[in-house]
């Protein structure tokens, strides 16, 4: 699935719909993760969240240098996340490298994340909702 950087909501509603979804996909990624570490060889999986912020950060440039009131899709093209694995470093006897700690505080952050996200969304859609019903 991949995570389209332009929306076209209004303004930072764009970029908190990319992140948000992102951290939807990467919650998806994580549990699959969780789901399998008991299956031997299986190396745990993670979106790479730098790239995903490296590229929302451009498409966030390039709307303010454009200047329009919302990302432009035909400027900004879709962005799959790009699955990254976990640890490496050391490796169980049967050739995996699964650790529960490492997946359960990568899924913790990324609740966090999601919850965030999830608030700034409603706040912004609250704030719209109170000036289109014309209350302060």
């Amino acid at each position: 699935m991949t995570t389209p950087i332009h929306s076209s909501a209004p303004g930072s509603l764009g970029a908190l719909h990319a992140a948000f979804r992102f951290s939807a996909q990467r919650h998806e990624v994580l549990a699959d993760s969780v789901a399998n570490l008991d299956t031997p060889n299986h190396r745990p999986q993670d979106l790479d969240v730098a790239s995903f912020e490296e590229s929302l950060s451009e498409a966030i440039d390039a709307k303010r240098d454009v200047d329009a009131a919302r990302l432009d899709p035909k400027l900004l093209p879709p962005v799959a996340p790009r699955g990254v694995a976990i640890g490496g470093e050391l490796l169980s006897h049967d050739g995996s490298d699964r650790s529960h700690e490492v997946l359960a505080q990568r899924m913790t952050s990324n609740l966090l994340r999601f919850r965030a996200l999830a608030g700034m969304i409603r706040g912004r859609w609250d704030m719209l909702g109170t000036v289109t019903r014309g209350r302060l």
